[in-house]
């Protein structure tokens, strides 16, 4: 198994920071947000991005994994992802954002809950409760990515909605940080 060895310092300070940046648009000017937000689940080019870095990420995983614990030689599991790739660009066109995203909240769960291990103090349970809550929503939009697209539309129903949900992903974000700067 590869572990990461992040220090949830800089994890909690990467997602704060990530947080507010993807929010405060929302503050400033919801309407514009929530056309943005609506479209992004069926968004052709976002969901090749995340699904490139997707692949990408996977194969330095398969590249680093000692193969005596592996079933199938290296190259094997190489083609299968690439053949999984390209059928789910050319075959799966639909909500292809929100499955990259999906597949990408995986693989962030995963580094954050091992920044989480590394450290002993009761202030890690946050970000590893925020990697679980990734996970499920991972695996949930990976199955059905028409819930993103759900959860979007009734998050930007009206301005006061959208504008309370990203100040408070806004505050969440700046809570975030300040753990990775005192707390961590």
């Amino acid at each position: 198994m590869y572990y990461y060895f992040v220090p949830l310092k800089a994890v909690a300070i990467i997602v704060g920071v990530l947080a507010i940046a993807t929010r405060l648009p929302g503050v400033i000017n919801p309407v514009k947000f929530r056309e943005v937000m609506r479209k992004f689940p069926r968004a052709v080019w976002p969901g090749i991005v995340f699904l490139t870095i997707a692949l990408v990420w996977s194969i330095l995983i398969v590249h680093l994994a000692n193969e005596e614990g592996m079933a199938l030689p290296k190259s094997v599991v190489i083609t299968f992802l690439l053949g999984v790739y390209v059928g789910m660009i050319v075959l799966r066109f639909d909500f292809l954002a929100a499955r990259g995203l999906a597949i990408l909240l995986l693989f962030f769960a995963k580094i954050t809950v091992d920044a989480a291990n590394q450290i002993e103090t009761p202030w890690r349970l946050v970000m590893t409760v925020l990697a679980y809550a990734w996970a499920v929503m991972g695996m949930w939009f990976t199955v059905a990515p028409w819930r993103m697209r759900d959860m979007i539309e009734w998050s930007t129903a009206s301005d006061r909605r959208t504008r309370a949900l990203c100040a408070a992903g806004c505050g969440f974000g700046v809570f975030l940080i300040l753990l990775g700067v005192f707390a961590y």
